[in-house]
C-alpha cells in the first residue's frame, strides 16, 4: 500500500462549508473521474477545528480547540508509487491539467498545500504484543 496525504486550505474568501461542498461537488469529482481506477481508496477528511497549543496533560498549559490551518487532509491509497506516477501523468495531460487548474484556482490556496508520502504501517485492530513493549512474560511494558 502506497499513502499520500494533502493538507489543503481554501481561499479567504470561502467558509470551511462552502470549500467542502466546493471540493465534493467539483474537485473531488474530477479526481475521481479521470484517476479513480487508479485509487483503492480515497477519503477526504474535513478539519475545521483541531486542538493543539500545549500539553493536554496540563491543565492551563493552552492547550484546546483553535481554528486549523488546513480546511482538509485528503488521502490517497494507492496500490503503489507507480500508480501515484500515472495519477500525475493524467493530471499533466493537456486538457485535464487546464480544468484542475482552473477549478483550484476558484477555491485553493495553493501556496498553503502541504504534500505528503507516507510509509505505511498497518497491524490491524487486534493487539498481538510480539515485538512490541508488551512482549514480556507477565505482559507488563519493558522499555529497555
Amino acid at each position: 500500500m502506497y499513502k499520500v496525504l494533502h493538507f489543503i486550505k481554501r481561499k479567504p474568501h470561502m467558509t470551511h462549508a462552502q470549500f467542502k461542498e466546493h471540493f465534493e461537488r467539483s474537485h473531488a469529482a474530477m479526481a475521481l473521474k479521470f484517476c479513480g481506477h487508479l485509487f483503492s481508496e480515497y477519503r477526504r477528511n474535513y478539519v475545521n477545528i483541531a486542538h493543539t497549543g500545549g500539553d493536554s496533560r496540563q491543565e492551563g498549559s493552552g492547550y484546546g480547540p483553535r481554528e486549523w490551518d488546513w480546511d482538509l487532509i485528503s488521502e490517497w491509497i494507492l496500490p503503489d508509487e507507480e500508480a501515484l506516477n500515472e495519477i500525475y501523468r493524467i493530471m499533466l495531460t493537456p486538457g485535464i491539467d487546464a480544468l484542475f487548474h482552473a477549478d483550484e484556482d476558484r477555491f485553493i490556496d495553493r501556496t498553503a498545500t502541504v504534500t505528503v508520502a507516507c510509509d505505511v504501517s498497518d497491524t490491524g485492530t487486534a493487539f498481538a504484543p510480539g515485538g512490541t513493549v508488551f512482549d514480556t512474560p507477565t505482559g507488563e511494558p519493558h522499555w529497555d
